[in-house]
């Protein structure tokens, strides 16, 4: 057997992680954004807390020297070796001890995450780093979607609008296996009720009125990568079941088709419908949902997490500093904020602060990010989220406090006039003091001894 070379077939291309050949040329802090280059070549950088470290980290949870990251040559994937660090290295949330870091992985080492980029994806940040908040919840979630990417689960993501549930489907499919194929967003609550078939699945020519071609549903466009289906809520419980059936087969069939077809889809869907969510009240059928919820992730919001309100206006104010320049926000405009968060979400505050970026002055004030009908509005949300004070113990309601005079209290007998003739007193039993007419009318039937007569 004579071997030729111009004969033979290459191997295919692998798809999905790592497809890329472009090599790694820096890490970028997902918090503040900072890159250590990694320059092509081969070489071994070690990094770590201590000064010695060929990339430093003021991170008082890495070890001095944490791990050393090798490249072998110039085209070489870059490798991570830990060091036997006290907090261990993690890739994608993972704990390694020898692994390869491919294009856009989370390499976390303490408590810093570092975003490896590559010579094209310099200045484009990922769904990670673009959801910002230390908020326990938030992280919560995106360490959870970041776990779930590895696996071809399908997950359900709940939260209010402007929560950012899009921005978390996305990381989910950037970190799959399927990130060098498309991810496809479909709103259910935006199609025709009429169309969300044809919508989904496709139609043959023909199929119904105005068919004049044929065409490939968002489930076909969507093969090998990610369908998002925002707003599955507002889907209408008759087609669920054709849904269902997709999910469960992964084969669909177009309208008016007379085959089916397979096809390989990662399905991540979202609601914003939490009433009754997973109960018999929910507009989602139980089967349904208990087909894409294999996985749930629960997006908090922008009220219960206020303590993120700096880190997002600061990072919102930043994105429209090139076009408008650099501005402050004052006090007053702070707690006009902190009271507009108490009703909107992540969406709604962007909107306030691209208004008072475009028209407000160098000192930002309350009327520069909300109009005066809105800002009222977000004070009275403000006093309504306000906790209630307490009630001070010993006082029950209805009861009032006893008095403090030790002598038998007075009291006018019934039937007297309050102006005029003086009424004469009765006697009451100290143990009655501050009791309130209705229970004394109880008094009453217990008998004699507590001050009326037999």
């Amino acid at each position: 057997m004579t071997f030729v070379e111009s004969e033979t077939n290459p191997l295919p291309r692998a798809e999905g992680r790592g497809a890329t050949d472009d090599p790694v040329v820096a890490l970028r802090c997902a918090a503040s954004g900072v890159e250590l280059a990694l320059p092509l070549g081969a070489r071994r950088w070690i990094l770590g807390s201590r000064g010695g470290a060929d990339l430093e980290l003021a991170d008082p949870y890495v070890s001095g020297l944490h791990c050393v990251l090798e490249r072998t040559g110039a085209r070489a994937p870059l490798t991570v070796r830990d060091r036997g660090s006290r907090n261990g290295t993690f890739i994608d949330g993972i704990p390694v001890e020898h692994a390869p870091l491919r294009p856009g992985a989370l390499l976390t080492v303490g408590r810093t995450v570092l975003v490896a980029v590559t010579a094209r994806s310099r200045g484009r940040r990922t769904a990670y780093e673009q959801l910002r908040g230390a908020d326990p919840a938030l992280v919560a979630a995106r360490d959870q979607a970041v776990r779930v990417a590895q696996t071809d689960c399908s997950v359900l993501i709940v939260g209010e609008t402007g929560t950012g549930k899009e921005l978390l489907a996305r990381l989910i499919h950037e970190r799959s296996r399927r990130q060098a194929q498309p991810m496809v967003a479909v709103n259910c609550g935006a199609i025709p009720h009429e169309l969300i078939g044809s919508e989904l699945f496709g139609h043959e020519r023909g199929a119904f009125t105005g068919a004049a071609t044929e065409r490939d549903g968002f489930f076909v466009e969507a093969d090998g990568g990610t369908l998002l289906l925002d707003e599955l809520g507002e889907l209408p419980r008759e087609l669920q079941p054709h849904l269902l059936r997709a999910l469960e087969t992964r084969r669909i069939r177009r309208l008016g088709g007379a085959s089916e077809r397979a096809v390989d889809v990662r399905v991540v869907a979202a609601t914003n419908q939490l009433d009754g969510l997973g109960t018999e009240a929910s507009p989602l059928r139980l089967d349904l949902y208990h087909r894409v919820a294999t996985v749930v992730l629960t997006l908090p919001p922008l009220r219960e997490r206020k303590g993120d309100l700096p880190e997002l206006v600061a990072e919102l104010m930043a994105a429209h500093a090139p076009q408008f320049g650099t501005k402050v926000v004052g006090d007053a405009a702070w707690d006009t904020l902190y009271g507009y968060a108490a009703g909107g979400n992540v969406r709604e505050l962007a909107h306030a602060v691209a208004r008072a970026m475009a028209f407000g002055g160098a000192v930002l004030g309350p009327d520069d990010f909300l109009p005066p009908g809105q800002r009222l509005a977000a004070t009275r949300r403000a006093a309504r989220a306000r906790p209630r004070r307490r009630r001070r113990a010993g006082r029950t309601r209805g009861l009032p406090p006893a008095p403090r005079r030790a002598r038998p209290a007075a009291v006018r007998a019934p039937g007297a006039r309050r102006h005029g003739r003086r009424a004469p007193a009765l006697s009451v039993d100290p143990r009655r003091r501050g009791v309130s007419r209705h229970a004394e009318v109880d008094l009453r039937r217990q008998g004699p001894g507590l001050g009326h007569p037999a």
